[in-house]
């Protein structure tokens, strides 16, 4: 079946390129341009280039337009980043930066990953806020996981599967849309995969170099901290007897031990601190939502020996697991639709067609590389403990499922190879890869399609804060007071700050005044909470009324920020001072993707595209 063998030494020649490149990169070798650009090695690297070519322009392209706005979770990132680039603490002033490894974390958030915080603080630091910034670091990791993939694949199997799966990465709906944002999966994977290879590839002292990595997959992800020791024993286990064939076992323990230990600070820090809030998400038989299943489920019940039997804390867990475990595995989820917070409408993390060669796929590696298939089976469902362990709602939110999306391209690969390689016959075999190929090209445009030309307008990310937040710039300039009214002022305001791009050395202290003291008017602006008593006809005054709030006990003329996706209110505009003046329309329509570069529009421009009159 031309799977290849695992220990054959080949296997290394890709890592000891790398290596020699990047040697004469550090080292200022001459020849190093010799390695890169020989005929040869251009020629026997052509295909995965271009591959990697493909990867990095669907997650470049449009990368400041598209997603059209930041979500929260990412906003945290960039807004602590930059204070701490430039105050070396958070936005608050009283987180120290360096404590992240520690397991500390930015005042007023839920704790998040450690890592992401210094990844993101060069790029704003030195160059603003901006969401090409903000996103470039991880356009780029998401990119590298692609060869990574390719190498992974190649060791286990051979380079023709490599290449299939590098090219399913590259082109992999889930990928793309993290790759295209500053959520934490994107480090994650590129550290995990990178730590996976190198447990695979190295000997002897080499294999310390993994532990290292390793950490850094720690710290790249809050919700696979649960995956990471099941993760290493496995990889460690697998590379230590059927890779190196029982060799190195003091390398491979001090790996285990390192990361073992990692673990043990981690869960002493998080139980015996504040910051034990994200354990308290974890499924137990004796979470308090287990409890209150049992007691619901016994109170609607005709009382039975058997209620007892099969309503208890054991079997409400087990089923809640088990629902989630399947459902994360099925061809809707997987193929369909997806789930809410992916939000890309009526597609799934894969394309249909995967679903075919993954099949495939694992019947060809079962029948053929057992001990492969074994090692790739537990790592995928590794890969969903924090999706079957956090909390107990059984809706699923995939990013905790990074890891397990991570492995599947794998067995795609190898699917798609094991198809086309059947076929012996030359002219049958090119004509099987073209109808792959067509196939292949015809879902991807596709799902391009409904990426760039409908996610804009129905995702789920905030635009509308966004074209809030241009529209109050604005107001400010010309010297009028603006007070906007929202259920979480907070929020609003530290959306603000970053898209206005008004956090810098001069405004910091002022910024961290407000954050402490939770009354955040900064210069001329006020954020409040939610009001329905309030003067829409005092002129002095632009007011900014959020649409959660609820309507106001009086309707009175007003502009509006829409929703694009049906061009109802986000907010109302009263007395507005600034685009009055211009041709409004009643929703917005006719939008092209250079319309969400918004900070490029003149002032007319913004009005007349993003502001309604009603």
């Amino acid at each position: 079946m031309g799977l290849g063998t695992i220990g054959h030494c080949q296997k290394f020649s890709d890592f000891k390129n790398l290596s020699r490149l990047l040697s004469g990169i550090f080292c200022g070798k001459n020849d190093i341009l010799s390695l890169m650009f020989t005929k040869k090695n251009l020629l026997n690297h052509l295909p995965l280039l271009l591959i990697i070519a493909l990867a990095f322009l669907l997650r470049f392209i449009w990368i400041d337009k598209v997603p059209n706005a930041v979500g929260g979770d990412e906003l945290t990132y960039v807004v602590n980043a930059k204070a701490m680039f430039i105050s070396g603490s958070d936005i608050s002033g009283t987180w120290n930066p360096l404590t992240g490894f520690i397991f500390k974390y930015p005042a007023y958030t839920l704790p998040q990953a450690e890592l992401p915080y210094f990844l993101i603080a060069p790029f704003v630091g030195l160059f603003g806020f901006s969401l090409f910034w903000v996103r470039i670091i991880f356009v780029l990791l998401s990119v590298l996981s692609v060869p990574l993939i390719y190498l992974i694949t190649k060791t286990l199997f051979n380079k023709n599967a490599g290449l299939a799966a590098a090219f399913v990465m590259a082109v992999n709906p889930w990928s793309i849309y993290m790759g295209r944002t500053s959520y934490e999966s994107t480090p994650a994977i590129f550290f995990y995969l990178l730590g996976f290879y190198m447990l695979l590839v190295f000997k002897s002292k080499k294999i310390l170099l993994s532990i290292p990595v390793l950490f850094l997959a720690f710290y790249s992800y809050v919700g696979t901290k649960v995956s990471f020791l099941p993760f290493v024993l496995i990889a460690v286990l697998f590379s230590y007897f059927f890779v190196n064939k029982k060799k190195y076992l003091k390398e491979y323990s001090l790996v285990l031990i390192s990361c073992t230990l990692l673990i043990i600070v981690f869960a002493f820090s998080v139980f015996t601190t504040s910051e034990s809030s994200r354990v308290g998400e974890l499924i137990s038989f004796n979470s308090p939502q287990i409890a209150q299943e049992v007691d619901y489920i016994r109170k609607v019940s005709i009382q039975n020996p058997l209620t007892f039997l099969f309503e208890n804390k054991v079997t409400i867990f087990s089923r809640i697991v088990l629902t989630k475990l399947f459902k994360s595995f099925s061809f809707d989820y997987l193929f369909v639709y997806g789930d809410q917070f992916y939000s890309i409408l009526r597609h799934g993390f894969f394309y249909v067609l995967d679903a075919l060669f993954l099949i495939l796929g694992f019947a060809a590696v079962y029948a053929f590389k057992k001990r492969v298939f074994f090692l790739l089976f537990f790592l995928t469902l590794i890969g969903v403990l924090p999706q079957i362990l956090y909390s107990i709602r059984t809706d699923n939110f995939s990013i905790h499922l990074s890891l397990t999306f991570a492995i599947l391209p794998i067995f795609i690969g190898v699917g798609i190879w094991e198809t086309v390689n059947l076929i012996k016959n030359k002219l049958y075999f090119y004509g099987s890869m073209a109808v792959i190929g067509v196939l292949y090209l015809f879902l991807v445009l596709n799902f391009l399609n409904i990426y760039f030309y409908q996610f804009p307008l129905m995702g789920y990310f905030d635009f509308h804060v966004r074209l809030l937040s241009k529209y109050t710039a604005l107001a400010k300039d010309i010297g009028k007071e603006v007070t906007i009214y929202s259920p979480n002022a907070s929020d609003i305001f530290k959306k603000y700050i970053f898209y206005t791009n008004n956090y810098s050395k001069d405004t910091y202290l002022e910024i961290r005044k407000v954050y402490k003291s939770e009354n955040f008017k900064f210069q001329n602006i006020n954020f409040v909470g939610c009001d329905r008593t309030i003067d829409t006809t005092e002129n002095n005054n632009t007011i900014v009324y959020d649409f959660n709030c609820g309507s106001l006990p009086k309707e009175v003329k007003h502009l509006a920020i829409p929703r694009l996706s049906d061009g109802g209110q986000s907010y109302q505009i009263f007395n507005d001072k600034i685009c009055s003046k211009f041709n409004l329309k009643r929703y917005p329509y006719n939008l092209s993707v250079d319309d969400f570069a918004i900070e490029n529009k003149s002032l007319k421009q913004f009005c007349e595209t993003f502001i309604t009159s009603l």
